[in-house]
């Protein structure tokens, strides 16, 4: 008997970009598949509750409190043995949720990353975001959350921490804690999404800011661990082959999470990105 799947997708007034993504869901081979949207306090609720509806997903609403509370909301209300994630702004392959969910059902401590590519038009600051992801994802044991599976009990048994309020750091997070439980952590580049992120200057300056703030939140959890400066180099030296200006934006990221680190370390926030 095959394991019941549960496609976990949250969201924030991004309607367009979840109507891809849940179209091409509908269209996945497995018989059954539960798709479960969690609207984490959209403006446009009624918008999102009709995207999800068309295609006869599960409609979980949260108030705002982040990506990290999302996925455990998500997870607590799937009925599916084996919990995919993917993000709204991500549009999985035919296959990609059969062929996630067969590799997580080989092992109830396995934690599964698939490949996460870019459109062919994809701009220099989506390309510049993904190549430094990448990097990250070559030099730590990082799997990212627009692209993972494991079985559900798994993340009943090591929640995403919800102190970690906007997408930055919580992936890592979790990782660490849950590698630290004896979860075996793999990728399998059969697995594949495209993001088409709308990513401009503005939004990836910010991306890095947070990105920069995780990393300190990371260190005052005890859960950070550093990319190696091999790794990053290697991705700018790619970028610059793609162009230019690609590599020019994740020489600026670097000083972009300095900021965000340095931000961070003066702030009289709670412990919480």
């Amino acid at each position: 008997m095959r394991d019941a799947v549960t496609v976990v997708v949250p969201t924030r007034d991004r309607t367009e970009q979840l109507r891809s993504c849940l179209e091409a869901l509908a269209g996945s081979a497995v018989e059954g598949l539960e798709i479960i949207v969690v609207d984490d306090g959209s403006s446009r609720r009624s918008e999102t509750a009709a995207v999800a509806a068309s295609v006869g997903a599960v409609l979980v609403r949260l108030g705002g409190e982040g990506p990290a509370a999302a996925r455990n909301a998500g997870a607590q209300a799937a009925t599916g043995d084996v919990v995919l994630f993917v993000d709204d702004d991500c549009v999985p392959s035919p296959g990609w949720a059969a062929q996630l969910a067969g590799v997580v059902s080989r092992d109830a401590r396995l934690v599964v990353a698939g490949r996460v590519c870019v459109p062919a038009d994809a701009g220099v600051w989506l390309r510049a975001s993904e190549g430094l992801a990448a990097a990250a994802e070559t030099g730590l044991r990082l799997l990212r959350t627009n692209n993972l599976g494991c079985r559900r009990s798994l993340l009943l048994e090591v929640p995403f921490d919800e102190r970690f309020r906007s997408a930055a750091g919580e992936d890592r997070d979790w990782c660490v804690r849950v590698a630290g439980t004896g979860a075996t952590l793999v990728r399998d580049p059969a697995a594949v999404v495209e993001h088409h992120a709308r990513l401009g200057a503005r939004g990836f300056f910010a991306q890095q800011l947070r990105y920069g703030r995780a990393v300190r939140q990371l260190q005052r959890h005890g859960t950070h661990a550093r990319v190696p400066r091999r790794a990053i180099l290697q991705a700018v030296a790619a970028g610059a082959r793609e162009g230019v200006d690609v590599g020019a934006a994740m020489v600026a990221a670097q000083a972009a999470g300095v900021l965000g680190y340095l931000l961070e370390v003066l702030s009289k926030r709670p412990a919480r990105v």
